[in-house]
């Protein structure tokens, strides 16, 4: 029987590959075998077999499993990165680092975007007169939570209260009160 803690190793051109047994397939029943696979410069993937079930699955079923794994270079920097051919991957043949680069740099582009509207929208109340913006979010009794922003003059938190309870939030002290 494998136990939850069991690791493999499969070595693919000169990098190592190590492995786990998912802690999900002995959480539900008839999951069947699935293991995450690490690369050694971060990431990792999903390999399952859903017909090999993890009562009957054997070491050599694992490493046979993560021998399907296909490691190629990373577009951008040639490290080592999973081939999406072999393995469920999101990366599209870059290795972690290249791709949350990539990641993190589109967010910080999208960040500044909105930073940059805000600013400009609380010049545009300003000059109309308004003192603050509201920044609040909205925890509706059913449903998802979402942002709320309200420019308003000289609020008081009462009137804050007041206009997030108008909106059916569970909690209306949740908010920041900006001045501009």
């Amino acid at each position: 029987m494998l136990s939850k803690d069991q690791k493999f190793t499969a070595i693919q051109g000169d990098v190592e590959l190590t492995a786990e047994i998912s802690p999900c397939v002995f959480m539900y029943k008839d999951y069947g075998l699935q293991l995450t696979v690490r690369l050694p410069n971060g990431g990792n993937t999903i390999v399952a077999r859903k017909d090999i079930p993890i009562e009957t699955a054997t070491e050599q079923d694992c490493q046979a499993l993560l021998e399907t794994v296909k490691v190629v270079a990373c577009k951008t920097c040639q490290k080592p990165a999973f081939d999406p051919s072999s393995c469920r991957t999101n990366r599209d043949g870059e290795c972690e680092a290249c791709f949350m680069a990539k990641l993190n740099a589109s967010f910080e582009k999208e960040t500044k975007k909105e930073e940059d509207k805000l600013k400009r929208d609380d010049a545009k109340f300003k000059a109309r007169g308004y003192t603050h913006r509201v920044q609040a979010w909205i925890h509706p009794p059913s449903g998802s939570d979402y942002e709320l922003m309200m420019w308003m003059i000289n609020p008081s938190p009462e009137l804050i209260t007041a206009e997030l309870k108008k909106k059916k939030s569970a909690d209306p002290t949740d908010y920041k009160l900006i001045e501009l």
